[in-house]
């Protein structure tokens, strides 16, 4: 079943947008390191005032659980969250979730 894992972060006070958006950039590129894993990566910044102080937030698709599970220790993946997720944002809020048969359109 395919799965969706949500990421929400609040970027510190000292990270600029710029610099925010290289590590969304950083991100991004996990598909590209990981293409057996990652199947798309849908990033972005926060424009809503709901969001309880969250400014960046990414989803990312994996075929399985399995995979996700594999994403969670690939060295690219770690690499990312200590050098560069860590350093420059607060408070990640992270949501995974098995993507319903019934969602439309269906992911495969």
């Amino acid at each position: 079943m395919v799965v969706a894992h949500i990421i929400l972060v609040k970027a510190k006070p000292e990270t600029t947008e710029e610099l925010a958006q290289e590590v969304l950039k950083d991100i991004a590129g996990l598909k590209d390191s990981l293409p057996n894993l990652v199947e798309s990566v849908h990033l972005g910044v926060n424009f809503s005032p709901r969001s309880r102080g969250y400014t960046h937030g990414f989803t990312m698709i994996f075929k399985d659980r399995a995979a996700l599970d594999q994403y969670g220790t690939a060295p690219e993946h770690v690499k990312i969250v200590n050098e560069r997720i860590r350093p420059h944002f607060d408070d990640t809020l992270a949501f995974d979730y098995d993507v319903a048969e019934y969602s439309n359109p269906r992911l495969h």
